[in-house]
């Protein structure tokens, strides 16, 4: 039997939904679907990207971005490498939080939106085991610690794509997927290690509770990097070949909060 992994959970149910839409995302003032098939063709030439750079097994990884597609992909092509996500909050704005999950961590890369890198660059110069910031959206000049997703994948699509389905075997159901940090609002926050079985388990036991029929969408309004919106709003969703629909992030937290009501009619 295979392990029960987040990287053969997404491959089982591309094969099985391929042509279903997975996410929807607001490209030029409508809504525009992504598909299993479409999505997880991006997760392999991301892997393979991410893998070239020197990204390995067990390496931690900061991700921080707003919710949008390439959060999704970026934490997938990750697992897909046996590789550890640490999700951050987008609203952490002091320096010193986001310094401390860094260093605790231990992670050497970081994927981020053009917004949130913007908290990261005068960080992570100061740290000196850090390696590269991945840069979500396109920009004309990168600097020398960052590299443009979109390279990324133009990289990835060079290599072979039977590297990475291999490479999904020798990831076990024990081996932590995800570190997710407590708000330390009475001490320093702490890191919860999650295992790939922890989310396949709970993933389990959402869908015993009500069914989630292929046509479903789901507006996912929770914050991304929270357990609870990867069980409920991502994975559990994946699982049942349905719809994550996303909320355009606006300029601000509120412009998100005012966006809610109109993307729940559309």
């Amino acid at each position: 039997m295979s392990e029960k992994t987040i990287p053969n959970l997404f491959e089982s149910s591309a094969a099985k939904f391929s042509e279903n839409p997975l996410i929807y995302e607001k490209k030029s003032g409508k809504y525009m679907p992504s598909t299993f098939n479409e999505i997880r063709t991006e997760v392999h030439d991301l892997a393979n990207g991410l893998f070239k750079l020197g990204i390995k097994k067990d390496d931690k990884v900061i991700l921080l971005s707003e919710g949008r597609k390439e959060w999704l992909t970026s934490e997938m092509a990750l697992l897909y490498l046996g590789a550890v996500v640490v999700p951050l909050s987008i609203k952490l704005n002091e320096p010193d939080d986001i310094k401390f999950r860094i260093k605790h961590s231990e992670s050497r890369y970081a994927v981020a939106s053009l917004r949130q890198a913007e908290k990261l660059r005068s960080i992570v110069k100061d740290i000196t085991d850090f390696e590269k910031l991945i840069i979500l959206d396109n920009i004309d000049k990168p600097n020398s610690n960052e590299i443009k997703y979109s390279d990324l994948i133009e990289e990835g699509k060079k290599e072979d794509k039977d590297l990475i389905l291999k490479n999904i075997s020798k990831i076990k159901q024990n081996d932590v997927a995800v570190i997710s940090y407590t708000s330390g609002t009475t001490a320093d926050p702490k890191g919860i290690m999650l295992t790939h079985r922890n989310f396949t388990a709970n993933v389990e036991q959402a869908e015993s509770l009500f069914d989630i029929p292929a046509w479903y969408t789901t507006l996912l309004i929770l914050p991304w990097d929270h357990s609870f919106a990867h069980t409920v709003g991502l994975y559990t969703i994946i699982l049942n070949g349905a719809s994550i629909s996303v909320v355009d992030p606006g300029k601000s937290g509120m412009d998100k909060l005012r966006h809610i009501t109109l993307k729940l009619k559309e």
